[in-house]
């Protein structure tokens, strides 16, 4: 009776998919096994770069060259990934990124793991005509590591997400096609405002931002916009936008300044304070900030706050009376209470809620509580009644 050998009948776009899954030294020494597959590998239109397989950089590089060289190059790239410690103006990273960008490649992933303050990573890596999604990282926990001043040159991408990384100048403009933009553990210098200029720029996500400067969005298309513990002196964003995340801290120069008439037409609005410095003292001035950073955001229909804002300002309830309603288009308010371990917040938030639905009495109101709580409202709800 004879075997049927199924690994040998798969067809070479499901062999690539399989091998895609591992980096590229174990889809090479996997081809090595079956005849059948012995030259798959040659093929393969996505490629997985790891030095933590080897045991110096030198020996990475060797085997990089020896890929490159063995590849067929006929078949284009779609898809690169390149993880590695060391510096980041290594020959391989540089070959990488030329034979990627020489075939056309359309995604570039680059994570690197260095314990200097600072890397150079070479000019090629920053610019291309075919590549749509690029992602600059670093896995090393110090900050900003990468430097940029020139014009990233992408007029291709529509994805970009860049974190730890010094950014200054004109970074953007170039890319005319950008539709989604992560910025993460970043900071700027050399410059007191920075411009983001993106012409069909429709997301964007701000995270980490580590210094009190003017940002300017020139992006007429922006709609979605996420802010995490970021700290800027003031924000100007095209009026717009539909959706809005911010999380802040309740630290120094830690709002974001947003103008009065900057949001005309915002939908959605999530607003969280952040849990980051918890033994930071809850005072009046910061329940004043964030009445008035809410008060700015006047135009949201679709308003979601975290509890810990609720609580805050619940502790000062006679600034209820001294401030307007700040929403006056509410369709839904949503309080996030699932971060809590008790009920007490239930009982603190009807002064503040009464306050934020004034100006919208016909604005529903949700309460999204923890599993706990959620479990033992269901089960009291359910006994039969005395």
């Amino acid at each position: 009776m004879m075997v049927e050998d199924r690994l040998s009948i798969m067809p070479d776009e499901l062999i690539h998919k399989i091998l895609f899954c591992y980096d590229m030294k174990f889809a090479v020494q996997t081809c090595l096994l079956s005849s059948r597959w012995k030259l798959v590998w040659t093929l393969m239109p996505c490629l997985d770069f790891s030095s933590r397989q080897f045991c110096t950089l030198h020996k990475f590089a060797e085997f990089v060259t020896h890929v490159l060289s063995r590849r067929n190059h006929q078949i284009e790239v779609s898809f690169v990934k390149l993880d590695f410690y060391g510096a980041a103006d290594q020959d391989f990273v540089r070959e990488i990124a030329n034979y990627a960008l020489s075939h056309n490649v359309q995604q570039l992933t680059v994570s690197s793991s260095f314990s200097n303050s600072r890397q150079v990573y070479p000019s090629c890596l920053f610019r291309s005509q075919s590549l749509k999604h690029f992602t600059l990282t670093c896995n090393y926990m110090r900050l900003f590591t990468t430097k940029t001043e020139a014009p990233l040159d992408f007029p291709s991408l529509t994805t970009l997400n860049l974190s730890y990384i010094i950014l200054s100048g004109d970074v953007f403009s170039k890319c005319v096609n950008l539709k989604n933009l992560t910025l993460e553990w970043f900071t700027i210098k050399d410059v007191e405002v920075f411009d983001i200029i993106t012409p069909r720029l429709s997301n964007l996500m701000l995270i980490h931002g580590r210094r009190s400067i003017a940002i300017n969005v020139n992006a007429p298309q922006l709609q979605n916009l996420t802010i995490s513990n970021c700290y800027f002196s003031s924000l100007n964003v095209p009026p717009g936008l539909s959706s809005l995340c911010y999380t802040f801290q309740m630290s120094p120069c830690s709002f974001v300044q947003f103008s009065n008439d900057q949001f005309h037409s915002l939908n959605k609005v999530t607003i969280c304070l952040s849990d980051c410095y918890p033994t930071m003292p809850w005072n009046e001035e910061g329940a004043r900030k964030i009445i008035n950073t809410l008060q700015q955001l006047h135009s949201a229909r679709y308003v979601t706050l975290n509890a810990d804002i609720v609580e805050y300002i619940a502790l000062f309830p006679y600034l209820f009376s001294q401030y307007p309603s700040p929403f006056s288009n509410l369709i839904c308010l949503t309080m996030d209470c699932r971060k809590k371990k008790d009920a007490v917040i239930v009982t603190k938030s009807s002064e503040a809620r009464n306050f934020f639905l004034e100006n919208s009495p016909s604005a529903t109101f949700t309460m999204l509580l923890p599993k706990v709580l959620t479990l033992i409202r269901i089960i009291y709800s359910s006994l039969p009644c005395r």
